[in-house]
């Protein structure tokens, strides 16, 4: 028996599959899963199999990849008209820009897909995401020193950076560099929190747009750092875009589940693509989460197709997950949902508008009883007054979708618990709606 004849048995291939390998002399690739011919739902699963659902799992992490930002235009569902803003704005008519929104709405892709952008246009683009506790030289050094490095070679040594900086020498050290064209991204705006240093940088934004430096800072943040920023500076709003991020539309969403899932060899039921846009609400980072999760249980059942039962163990694996890092929020969730199911539809209204910006106006919603009562101040609990707003938002603004997703496994779940559903175990059982 020849090496070859030993490998495709190892393998598990057929005769006919092995001759072919042997008349060609080279790997075919490993075959996908077939529907037609998937093994039952607890056999063990063949090597080629699992190398086929290995490979699947790769593809579902590339496809719903909620972790790390887009930086391919063709990726960015939804964003088309932010994208003209910011082009418009900063590369049209050289302004400074503040991209704005609440976390997961995708402003990272954004900036990042935007920098490549720029880049193509002949700007040189840096990008760095700010700590607490910086000041304005630590800020805005790093950037000079990479334009420095990156630009070309002047006649003239270039001036020394001072130890600390002000904003007139920023604006000095860059016109050494002529009409050489700077963007400086800076992401986690918000986590610039000094007074001192928020007007350093304003002052910064306006001398370089009063001296026509061609270099233009864009400001990634949530809206309260545009505020922030233009106050004391109110001439600074000719000279800067504001570029809000809202949720993607239904459209949107759905061609983000179907280019994920194609890139899996997958497909998801109509009644699995609704209720995932339905909970998700528009929020980008949680359609590629519970999509994520979703095809991971289906593969595990070593199904081809993703149903609603596989979406439901999504949900409540993506919310075990949540409320490792936020356990009193999560705690205070149950709390409300354990009231019972009466108060779930009103629940599930402040949910949802909570999602989006200006948030909840608890004026506007009757509580019917004194456990309703109880139900909105257990939720407000866990939110927060608006700057000059008297609406609230969660603190945790990826939270709202993640109580969505608890009372969409409590109306739906089997096997209920005080962890609302336990499928996340080992010996977990499928749910049957």
């Amino acid at each position: 028996m020849n090496i070859f004849t030993r490998i495709a048995r190892w393998l598990g291939l057929s005769a006919g599959e092995r001759d072919v390998r042997k008349t060609k002399g080279k790997r075919h690739p490993t075959p996908m899963l077939d529907r037609a011919t998937v093994a039952p739902t607890g056999a063990p699963p063949a090597p080629t199999e699992a190398m086929a659902i290995d490979a699947m799992r790769s593809a579902v992490r590339k496809g719903f990849n909620s972790t790390q930002p887009v930086t391919i235009a063709r990726h960015l569902h939804g964003r088309q008209q932010e994208m003209d803003l910011l082009v418009e704005g900063v590369l049209d008519r050289g302004n400074h820009a503040m991209i704005f929104g609440g976390r997961g709405t995708g402003k990272t892709s954004l900036a990042r897909v935007f920098a490549n952008m720029a880049d193509n246009r002949g700007y040189l683009v840096f990008y760095m995401a700010c700590e607490p506790g910086q000041d304005f030289t630590s800020l805005i050094a790093p950037f000079l020193d990479a334009a420095r490095t990156n630009a070309p070679r002047a006649t003239q040594p270039p001036s020394p950076i001072p130890a600390q900086l002000t904003p007139r020498d920023v604006v000095e050290i860059l016109a050494e560099h002529g009409q050489r064209k700077f963007i400086f991204i800076l992401d986690e705006f918000d986590r610039v929190t000094d007074a001192t240093v928020l007007a350093e940088l304003a002052r910064l934004m306006k001398l370089l747009s009063d001296a026509a430096v061609p270099a233009h800072v864009v400001a990634v943040g949530i809206a309260s750092g545009l505020n922030q920023l233009i106050t004391g500076h109110e001439s600074l709003r000719r000279h800067i875009s504001a570029v809000p991020i809202v949720r993607i539309d239904s459209n949107a969403v759905y061609e983000l589940i179907d280019r994920g899932a194609a890139h899996a060899g997958l497909s998801f039921t109509d009644a699995a693509r609704e209720t995932i846009a339905h909970i998700a609400c528009g929020s980008p980072y949680h359609v590629r989460l519970f999509c994520a999760l979703a095809c991971f249980e289906a593969l595990r059942q070593r199904k081809t197709v993703v149903e609603l039962s596989s979406v439901l163990a999504g949900m409540v694996r993506s919310v075990d997950d949540w409320t490792i890092t936020n356990p009193s929020d999560a705690a205070l969730f149950h709390e409300v949902i354990g009231l019972g199911s009466d108060h779930w539809p009103m629940i599930e209204q402040v949910a949802r508008a909570a999602t989006v910006p200006p948030g909840v106006a608890l004026g506007d919603i009757e509580p019917q009883s004194d456990q309703a009562s109880l139900a909105m101040a257990l939720l407000a609990r866990t939110m927060q007054a608006r700057p000059g707003s008297g609406e609230l938002m969660f603190r945790d603004s990826l939270a709202p979708q993640f109580l969505l997703a608890m009372l969409f496994a409590s109306q739906h779940g089997d096997h209920l618990n005080n962890r609302v559903v336990n499928l996340v175990d080992a010996q977990r059982q499928s749910v049957a709606l």
